[in-house]
């Protein structure tokens, strides 16, 4: 007990001789402490103690007075003592005690304490590896840039929307005569599409991209860089495509023609502008679930559905989260669910990634091509120059908003026994380190892994672009040379295969694909080289659309062979996990099972815009899929942040079942909606629509 201070040596001796006595503030302080709880040997290694008694403790009475302060004590485990030991990330498990200690105490008094108290019952081998305690703390001038930058956007679009309310009021009322230029307005502006496909991933569940297309187009530039389309004055796409760089229409716009003069767009550019951060404009394009006919509406549904797997596959990672501690009272239960047959809805979550690679490549493929095709030229410096910088500027500023607010600003918005002002979010310092490498796109190639794994999911935002990058060098080919362009994706999906294969073969642990998917995390799952094959197969639709305008005549039987087919390849997808696999069959299975995902949804998208889609395409083409396909790229840049502060709010451990993680699952697919659109009102519609009007080409 030599290295306690003097001061808190004299309030653990009050504490102690009040505890003696029975005064109910010491049994108060002594209860907020964490005691041995139930399910040990389910994982539950973390207790966590009362960490709101802790803080309603006050030592009334005594010399001296003080207050109760949480700490955090971490013990550590020998080796063969628990089970939770054999999960990934957990080799080196440490017992988290939560204690409940008087004010004055320094961490390093508070170790004393708890190693004098092992010693006390002749625990004299377990080390005590770290103490961490509640301190005053406030947020560094980090904090007050970001809130400012929020602020200071609220009130812009709070303003534009007053600008906006008043001027549709001026003109239903009829102060103001807008029966000019503006009755028929520019359809041109309407943003084709914008080309983010998203995941989950990631799905991250991953990215997604937003296009919309339809025959006979006129492009003008939309914010992807791509053309934006339009058929008999009409928007030909209406923001179709993948949810991170949702296409945003002209946020002025009406929502039928009937209401063309009714809410004409400003004259200005100034005024476009104005309107174009408008909270009425933007929110009326949310719910506008407009399509041209020939619009590929399947899309939708897709990208929707993809986009809420993601979601599910993250609810059940991030609940077992162990990037600090156990966040759960029995987390063996949950890592076992991966041995069930339910379960693999779950595993085989990262498919919807692949999905958004193939939508956002045939989309960005059958636009460019059509494009040419009409111009009968490839494009120029100036068009290339706007090919990827306005990818960039579609993609990005919300993914830093969300970095930014992550890193920043979320550290400071909660408390309890999980949270840690210092220590939240998990691997905060690598964002705050790379933040550039964010911006730039880059961050899935930093050493070791460390540019992905403070927000590890958006390594589909960086694949994403950088397969956008190097698609010019394909497209060029193919608009020349078709065959060979086919043979050199052939070549590329060949290279990928062998590349992946021999990654993942290296990498693979027996009979465990969560553990073998954290150990392939780095080289192989967050790289495009390894990635690649379903945006290369979206390419070849992306051609096939393009040369295959209208409806095109097939004979049932190949109609009902095709769909057969990607039925049961999209099956044959979901056998991995139920039982263990031997290493060259697993490695197979992962890198083949990419090929054809991607061919089944091809053959979705194609059937349903052919016209032999039948119920399928009725149910992906519900016009209700609209508004949320809208919101799907900010949906996956937050999410996995609300799961995240959602399970380190908690003031105890939860005892996950199915049910359970289940109704976490709609919970937080409500709210993820709910914060997109108000994200969206906030970053994404507005920018969208600024960079159609700043960057129109005619």
């Amino acid at each position: 007990m030599t290295d306690i201070s003097p001061v808190c040596k004299n309030q653990s001796m009050v504490f102690f001789d009040s505890l003696g006595a029975g005064k109910m503030w010491a049994l108060k302080m002594f209860d907020a402490a964490a005691k041995p709880p139930r399910s040990l040997f389910l994982g539950n290694i973390n207790w966590v103690g009362n960490w709101d008694q802790c803080h309603q403790v006050k030592s009334n009475g005594s010399r001296p007075e003080f207050r109760g302060k949480y700490c955090r004590a971490s013990i550590g485990i020998p080796k063969g003592v628990l089970p939770i030991e054999n999960l990934p990330g957990l080799e080196n498990a440490k017992l988290e005690v939560g204690i409940c200690f008087p004010d004055q105490c320094t961490e390093k008094d508070v170790a004393a304490h708890v190693r004098a108290g092992l010693d006390l019952v002749t625990l004299t081998f377990l080390p005590v590896v770290e103490v961490e305690c509640e301190g005053e703390e406030h947020p560094d001038s980090d904090f007050w840039i970001v809130i400012g930058v929020v602020i200071g956007m609220a009130v812009l679009i709070a303003a534009a929307t007053i600008y906006d309310g008043v001027r549709r009021f001026m003109m239903q009322s009829g102060e103001v005569d807008f029966q000019d230029a503006t009755a028929q307005r520019d359809t041109s502006d309407e943003i084709a599409s914008s080309s983010n496909d998203i995941p989950l991933k990631k799905l991250s569940l991953g990215g997604q991209e937003n296009q919309g297309f339809h025959n006979d187009e006129t492009p003008t530039a939309n914010q992807n860089g791509g053309p934006a389309l339009q058929q008999n004055g009409r928007p030909a796409s209406q923001q179709n495509g993948t949810p991170r760089n949702q296409a945003a229409r002209s946020a002025t716009a009406p929502r039928s023609a009937d209401k063309q003069q009714a809410v004409p767009e400003p004259q200005t550019t100034a005024g476009k502008l104005v309107v174009g951060c408008s909270a009425i404009a933007n929110t009326e394009f949310v719910f506008d679930t407009y399509l041209p006919d020939t619009a590929i509406t399947a899309l939708d549904g897709i990208r929707v559905i993809s986009t809420t797997w993601v979601i599910l596959g993250h609810v059940f990672n991030y609940a077992t989260d162990r990037s600090r501690f156990v966040l759960l009272e029995n987390g063996i239960d949950v890592w076992d669910l991966q041995k069930e047959f339910n379960s693999q809805t779950i595993i085989n979550g990262t498919f919807a990634v692949d999905t958004f690679f193939f939508m956002s490549a045939l989309l960005m493929t059958f636009l460019t091509m059509k494009k040419w095709k009409r111009s009968g030229k490839i494009y120029g410096p100036k068009e290339w120059f706007f090919f990827y910088f306005l990818r960039w500027l579609r993609i990005v500023p919300a993914l830093l908003f969300v970095v930014a607010v992550y890193t920043w600003v979320l550290p400071w918005v909660g408390n309890g026994p999980l949270w840690s002002t210092r220590q939240f979010p998990p691997n905060r310092s690598d964002c705050v380190n790379y933040f550039w490498a964010y911006a730039l796109l880059i961050h899935n190639f930093i050493p070791n892994g460390i540019g992905s794994k403070c927000l590890g999911y958006t390594w589909y935002v960086a694949n994403d672009y950088q397969l956008w990058a190097i698609s010019p060098i394909i497209m060029i080919i193919m608009f020349f040379s078709p065959i060979a362009s086919f043979i050199l994706m052939f070549g590329i999906v060949v290279a990928s295969l062998i590349a992946g294969g021999y990654i993942y073969q290296d990498l693979y642990v027996y009979g465990d694909s969560i553990t073998t998917l954290l150990r392939v995390w780095d080289d192989y799952y967050v790289k495009p080289y390894t990635r690649c094959i379903p945006w290369m197969i979206g390419i070849a639709f992306g051609y096939l659309f393009f040369k295959t305008q209208g409806r095109i005549r097939m004979k049932a039987v190949y109609v009902i062979l095709g769909w057969m087919l990607a039925t049961a390849g999209s099956f044959a997808n979901f056998g991995e996990g139920m039982t263990k696999i031997d290493t060259l069959p697993h490695t197979l299975y992962n890198v083949l099972t990419r090929i054809l995902w991607a061919l089944c949804i091809g053959w979705v998208v194609f059937a349903c815009h052919k016209g032999y889609g039948g119920i399928v395409n009725r149910l992906l083409s519900w016009s209700a899929y609209r508004p949320l396909s809208k919101m799907t790229y900010v949906a996956y840049l937050i999410h996995p942040a609300i799961m995240l502060v959602y399970m380190f709010l908690q003031k105890s451990l939860i005892f996950a079942t199915e049910i359970t993680l289940v109704y976490l699952y709609f919970g937080h697919l409500i709210t993820t909606f709910v914060i997109a659109y108000i994200i969206g009102l906030l970053v994404e519609f507005p920018m969208a629509n600024m960079q159609k009007i700043l960057f129109k080409q005619g």
